[in-house]
């Protein structure tokens, strides 16, 4: 049977907002918990749900050595995520964050500077979303990775069932989702730890999750909600689904370094790609490169790839069209000699 745990908060707003993107010292939380349970806040709010090696271990396997080499590539545009900010600004940018292990696979809506530089030489305008890069690049390795996503996906399904049918009926309406799951994306962490903060982005009606793949050995990295000093010491198929708009964090990942990895995956669906390419087509995957003819290029500059930000303003315009033509009629009527009669007998 399922413990069922309710938590109170032990910090205020205040002490909340202090911590707000810094890192969790070891020790932190008091309260681990490492067997099957729901945690429920006292307002019967859930925060999370852990259910013990539920993924089976070939998926794990095929996943890990499918995007090992991708997650180890380095980023600094993560923002609260990195953890750090400027000593004299108190802000964070790619500046002042410290590189970390961070990516993103499947689908995105925003643009890197460097596709972006591409279609600039080719004078070709922005798409409303693409390819991550290890899709576009390595797609073998991305149908086996697949798999994997489908069994989060599965356990998501099973333990949030009304929040899952909302996501997937979300994610059905652009065909920039993750074939067979309710995702449009997935965020790799490689021996991250992030600094305290809430995801964004995600599909709101949603319910966040977390899994891990482990190697070596290692102690420590224990994910949780400082606001109800609560975590979780998640593992190797386990599955975490967690109320990802709540503030939380992990604390210190402790090993001989380099004898161990900690490859964490959130699976998501990204709120503004359902919005931006409802009826759109997916991006051909040579869609970004620097040697197309010119015949692909003009092909590509007419296709269906592109958010439609006219039909507002056309809509508008076609609107106040019509109430100026109505005004119009209005102050015709105002003159005539039947509308001053009607005026007086009134």
């Amino acid at each position: 049977m399922v413990q069922v745990i309710v938590v109170k908060k032990i910090l205020t707003d205040k002490q909340l907002n202090e911590i707000r993107g810094k890192k969790l010292p070891k020790g932190y939380f008091k309260r681990i918990l490492n067997t099957d349970c729901d945690v429920k806040t006292e307002e019967g709010e859930i925060l999370l749900k852990l259910r013990k090696k539920v993924l089976p271990q070939k998926l794990i396997d095929e996943a890990y050595n499918n995007i090992i080499e991708f997650a180890r590539s380095t980023t600094t545009t993560r923002g609260l995520v990195s953890g750090r900010k400027d000593k004299m600004s108190g802000q964070l940018s790619v500046k002042t964050n410290e590189p970390i292990m961070s990516n993103i696979v499947g689908y995105f809506d925003t643009i890197s500077l460097g596709y972006k530089n591409i279609l600039k030489k080719q004078n070709r305008k922005l798409p409303a979303a693409r390819h991550t890069a290890f899709l576009k690049n390595q797609p073998e390795k991305w149908k086996r990775f697949i798999p994997f996503v489908k069994a989060i996906d599965t356990q998501y399904k099973k333990l949030f069932p009304h929040h899952h049918q909302d996501q997937l009926k979300q994610a059905k309406k652009t065909k920039y989702h993750i074939k067979d799951t309710a995702f449009t994306t997935v965020t790799t962490n490689l021996n991250l730890q992030t600094g305290v903060h809430t995801d964004k982005g995600d599909y709101g009606d949603g319910f966040g999750n977390l899994v891990v793949i482990e190697k070596g050995n290692y102690s420590g990295g224990y994910t949780g909600f400082p606001e109800y000093g609560v975590a979780v010491d998640l593992r190797s198929g386990d599955f975490l689904g967690m109320n990802v708009h709540k503030l939380h964090g992990n604390t210190p990942i402790e090993g001989k370094e380099g004898a161990y990895e900690r490859l964490s995956f959130v699976s998501y669906l990204r709120e503004n790609i359902v919005e931006k390419t409802k009826g759109l087509d997916l991006l051909p995957l040579d869609f970004f490169n620097n040697d197309l003819t010119k015949k692909k290029i003009a092909e590509y500059k007419r296709g269906n790839y592109y958010e439609k930000q006219l039909t507002r303003k056309t809509g508008l315009k076609k609107k106040n069209g019509l109430k100026k033509k109505e005004n119009t009629k209005k102050k015709t009527q105002r003159v005539t000699p039947k509308t001053r009669k009607k005026k007086t007998r009134s």
